[in-house]
């Protein structure tokens, strides 16, 4: 006998799941889609409504409390115009930085263009120097020190200083004592 009234009890659960139940579920499903189609926020009303049941009611108030949260942590419309202002600025700023970066660099350029002309004008003048050096080394000495006589001390010392040894003995040898004590002590500075 036990097992008739079990079978009873289940049978009577399974007639109102089968029967009432998933029906009245299913209808509410359909009802709830279609009302979505038609534009009617069903989730809000829901919530409105079981917002007014006493115990459903304090899960809503949590989940409302979150999303003034959320809106609060949002940025307004007023603080976006400020990002996007700041952003302007810091764009324009860099592209300043750019103009600046590149005449910089033209700047750069320019001088080591200047550099290397600067650089290849004294390898020239060095080389012309070396090549006086070498005609007043191949002249006779007395004549030599008569030329190099005529300059300043600094311009003496530069060709005297292309010269070799013996020829720059020599031709200290030939100048007036005066001006070969003053060359010599250029020299040892």
């Amino acid at each position: 006998m036990p097992k008739k009234t079990s079978e009873k009890k289940t049978g009577k659960l399974q007639w109102f799941v089968l029967i009432i139940f998933i029906p009245i579920l299913f209808a509410a499903i359909i009802a709830g889609v279609l009302l979505s189609i038609l534009g009617i926020n069903v989730l809000d009303l829901g919530k409105s409504a079981a917002s007014d049941l006493p115990v459903v009611s304090s899960f809503f108030e949590e989940k409302e409390n979150e999303t003034d949260d959320e809106l609060a942590s949002r940025p307004s419309e007023e603080e976006l115009n400020e990002k996007d202002q700041e952003i302007t600025r810091l764009e324009q700023e860099i592209e300043e930085k750019d103009e600046e970066l590149r005449r910089l660099e033209e700047e750069l350029e320019d001088l080591q263009i200047e550099l290397e002309t600067e650089a290849e004008n004294r390898e020239q003048m060095n080389t012309e120097l070396k090549e006086l050096a070498q005609v007043y080394e191949n002249m006779s000495a007395g004549k030599a020190a008569d030329i190099l006589a005529e300059m300043e001390t600094d311009q003496i010392l530069r060709h005297i200083a292309e010269m070799n040894t013996e020829a720059r003995a020599a031709i200290i040898g030939k100048m007036e004592a005066e001006q070969a004590a003053e060359v010599m002590n250029a020299l040892d500075e």
